[in-house]
């Protein structure tokens, strides 16, 4: 009985539909980089409901998925993809990184479908919870992001959240305080900084 009415009152509470200070900050970072972009043929890697298609500035937007149920364009592991060469314009890879079992092997087919002078943004983790979706495989640093980039022509990587940030995400990770707390996640997500050694996560903007 106590599940049950937790169940259905829990998501009602508006405090708790505020963003959390590391989606809050990895946005604004990608709206960013999203305004570099030309009008093109994008492809978005493990989309699902594609929140950023109406940021992207696209002639095609097509959504790849490994579950059918999503009914994506391209169902398919992007370990495995096969499609044209030279291909996209943009391909955005948001937040799936750590969850694939070979990143070096996703992104070099990325690299493959994506046109010469064409761009890949994706954005990963470093200091974050561990978050199965299905699997949780790895964290990234600017080193190991730029061994991966490395046949790209040009490679950017940007961090988002520093240490004040990181420690207000675990401290406000889950449980009732969230109906709180979350309150003041606007203002926590405001205070960023030019360098940290306690980064959340990256984006990272690279040019073939």
């Amino acid at each position: 009985m106590l599940r049950s009415l937790r169940e259905s009152v829990w998501p009602r509470i508006p405090t708790l539909k505020i963003r959390s200070v590391n989606r809050l900050t990895l946005e604004r970072e990608l709206f960013h980089q999203f305004q570099r972009l030309k009008p093109g043929v994008v492809l978005d890697v493990g989309a699902k409901a594609a929140p950023y298609r109406r940021y992207v500035p696209a002639v095609q937007y097509l959504r790849l998925d490994i579950d059918p149920s999503k009914d994506p364009d391209i169902c398919c592991d992007v370990h495995e993809l096969q499609w044209q060469a030279d291909y996209f314009d943009t391909v955005l890879a948001i937040e799936i990184l750590e969850h694939l079992y070979d990143p070096q092997r996703a992104i070099n087919r990325i690299f493959d479908v994506l046109k010469p002078g064409g761009v890949c943004i994706l954005s990963t983790r470093f200091l974050f919870r561990y978050h199965p979706d299905p699997q949780d495989h790895y964290r990234f640093t600017w080193d190991s992001l730029r061994y991966l980039f490395r046949h790209f022509l040009q490679f950017e990587v940007y961090h988002h959240v520093n240490r004040a940030q990181v420690l207000w995400e675990i401290i406000n990770a889950g449980g009732r305080s969230r109906v709180v707390l979350n309150l003041l996640n606007p203002l926590i997500a405001q205070l960023s900084s030019s360098r940290t050694r306690f980064p959340l996560g990256f984006v990272v903007y690279a040019e073939k």
